[in-house]
């Protein structure tokens, strides 16, 4: 059953427009992603369903019971309340019933206390244990006192610790911190609809692996945003592209779009060509029968001509498809070979006031490396990165950069712009052009017309990629240090940056959590945990089958050493029991010892007695028992010293 229905959507921007003919609907339970290019309009739908746009055209129904919960990109939180207490504020009414619920029980006290006491009747004490009654099923059916560990339970998610969500005011946020503040509330809403825009920009891979989980075992409805294919893969089970302000579906996640574009892409050039070939064929004939015409001097010649000129005109012409919208052109070359070591760090230790980052570090890289350093948030990838560009002092330990080897930074943050350059003049820092090839290279980075006089705090987050990305390309750089350099990027633009860093013969050094792109370029992880980098020779695939493998083995390891455990405890059990059984027969055996004693000694005392000696039939009674038990008695004390 459908919950979201939009028909024929049209939007326009002055004279610009954005969608035209757009139609989407969203299932109830399923998981939808909404893809195209920068400025197709994606953002632009999710406001127009959350009522934050109009529209020019076309319909747009939400079901009546259904309630849509939005993720901007850069959700506004500012205040001195912390992170828990606005997390907190999503079960504000779960709150209003624990404070009514005990102060209905202080109400039933004082009401059970004035009935005994005679001064009131049990109907009103009766009437407000109904309410109670009612108030705690409520409560109880749903989240009840859960919720706090809820709270605890998505922050965790988001990769905020319990201190931090104590202690961290929401002023003091950064803007990924405010982002991921505003994902984890909005998942505690839990809505029917959730509008997630970008939802993994500012989460380490952790926490997306997390995300991942939680959104497959969600209840409701998911239409998502994201560039992130790996994540596209994991968690959606169909596609909306958005084309000419037209939508495509496709049935199946990121890896089935892939293959189904480009199988309708490839029908669709043969439908062009085999309608290119019949168009051509009527054009080739109705010029052969104006040429019989006008040779003939034949008015049913020109009838028949006008004729097939009509039928040329009805035909519905395919346009030629295209498999790739318009892309930059990124081509990365050092100019100077440099030496074959690189880099190297030695014993690198970083400390922020009580906070030690690492310890100890030691890594290196030669020509030609492609290397990732992953981690969580916080552990000091971007750290690391800094030290090696001396923007950073290290506490201990040194950076060697190799022989001829000329580092270039992309940073995630863009700090390096001036942002009142235009994009001419931030492009001749990096190298020296004239304005005219200046806006021929930025032309083919998809910057024409007068986007070229932009300045750069005019720019999106997706064009500051693409223009830092050719200022790397024009500068003389041979070892390229990148910083989450997907963040901003879209589909295509993300996959013409794969091409060119696999052509590319300089080194790189890849702080990343976007795990295709990580599959597609690197071939060494390092792992930064626990203070500590481990290296990993592969991909990204690569690496979490190792750490599946060494995660499966240490869980292996335990299950030998509890069973091994379990096995000692039982043999020590053994051991405890016999040593009891042991020491409780000795002193068995000692007493039936010293009572076969006395009993013999009476014995004897009886056959020598001078009252029985002449009692013939007496003494050898007396005689066959003392034997029988002079006999036991030897057995006891052999017993005895076996286990003694």
């Amino acid at each position: 059953m459908a919950i979201l229905n939009i028909n024929n959507l049209k939007k326009e921007y002055g004279i610009d427009t954005v969608l035209k003919d757009f139609s989407l609907n969203v299932n109830q339970g399923e998981a939808v992603a909404l893809i195209g290019a920068n400025g197709s309009g994606k953002t632009t739908i999710f406001k127009i369903i959350s009522g934050q746009e109009h529209y020019s055209r076309g319909t747009v129904s939400v079901r009546n019971d259904i309630e849509v919960g939005y993720l901007d990109q850069l959700p506004d939180f500012s205040s001195d309340l912390t992170i828990y207490q606005e997390l907190e504020k999503v079960f504000a009414d779960v709150k209003k019933q624990i404070k009514k619920m005990k102060e209905l029980e202080n109400e039933i006290a004082k009401k059970g206390k004035k009935v005994e006491e005679a001064e009131l009747d049990s109907e009103n004490l009766a009437k407000t244990m109904r309410e109670y009654s009612f108030l705690q099923e409520k409560f109880e059916k749903g989240i009840g006192y859960e919720y706090q560990s809820k709270i605890r339970q998505v922050a965790a998610g988001m990769g905020f610790d319990e201190l931090e969500i104590q202690a961290k005011t929401l002023d003091q946020l950064s803007g990924g911190e405010k982002t991921r503040v505003g994902l984890a509330k909005l998942l505690l809403l839990e809505p029917d609809l959730l509008l997630l825009d970008e939802p993994t920009n500012h989460l380490d891979l952790k926490s997306v692996e997390w995300l991942e989980n939680y959104l497959n075992s969600y209840q409701g409805s998911l239409l998502i945003i994201s560039h992130d294919r790996y994540f596209l893969d994991n968690t959606i089970e169909r596609i909306v592209e958005i084309k000419h302000g037209k939508n495509e579906d496709y049935s199946g996640n990121y890896s089935y779009y892939q293959k189904e574009r480009k199988r309708r892409y490839e029908q669709r050039l043969r439908e062009y060509k085999n309608q290119q070939k019949k168009i051509k064929e009527l054009e080739d004939a109705i010029e052969q029968l104006y040429i019989w015409g006008r040779s003939r001097d034949s008015e049913k010649m020109f009838k028949r001509a006008k004729a097939m000129e009509k039928r040329l005109e009805r035909i519905d012409r395919i346009e030629k498809p295209q498999l790739k919208a318009k892309k930059m052109n990124l081509e990365l070359d050092p100019s100077i070979r440099g030496g074959d070591d690189v880099l190297f760090v030695e014993n690198l230790t970083k400390t922020f006031a009580d906070l030690n980052l690492f310890q100890d570090l030691s890594f290196e890289l030669h020509r030609s490396d492609k290397a990732a350093i992953i981690g969580d948030n916080g552990t000091g990838k971007s750290t690391i990165l800094r030290i090696i560009m001396g923007e950073l002092t290290a506490d201990q330990g040194q950076v060697k950069i190799g022989t001829n080897i000329y580092p270039a930074y992309y940073r995630q943050e863009f700090e390096g712009f001036n942002p009142e350059d235009d994009l001419i003049t931030a492009l001749q820092r990096e190298t020296a052009v004239t304005n005219s090839t200046a806006r021929d290279m930025l032309a083919s980075f998809l910057f024409t017309g007068e986007d070229v006089f932009k300045k750069v705090k005019q720019l999106s987050g997706g064009e500051k990629s693409r223009l830092r990305l050719l200022q790397l390309m024009s500068g003389n750089y041979n070892f390229l240090i990148l910083d989450e350099p997907t963040n901003h990027l879209d589909l295509a633009s993300r996959e013409v940056l794969e091409e060119a860093l696999n052509d590319y013969q300089g080194t790189v050094l890849i702080v990343s959590h976007d795990r295709y792109f990580l599959d597609k370029v690197v071939g060494c992880i390092y792992e930064l945990k626990q203070k500590r980098l481990t290296k990993y020779y592969g991909d990204y695939s690569y690496y979490k089958e190792k750490k599946k493998n060494e995660e499966s083995a240490v869980v292996e390891k335990n299950k030998q050493q509890k069973s091994e455990g379990k096995l000692d405890y039982e043999a020590q059990k053994e051991a405890r029991s016999k040593a009891m059984r042991r020491e409780k027969r000795l002193k068995e055996l000692e007493t039936e010892i010293e009572k076969l004693e006395k009993e013999l000694i009476e014995l004897e005392a009886k056959m020598t007695a001078e009252e029985n000696i002449d009692q013939f039939e007496l003494l050898q009674e007396l005689k066959a028992e003392y034997e029988l038990k002079n006999n036991k008695l030897d057995s006891l004390y052999q017993e005895w010293e076996e286990l003694i």
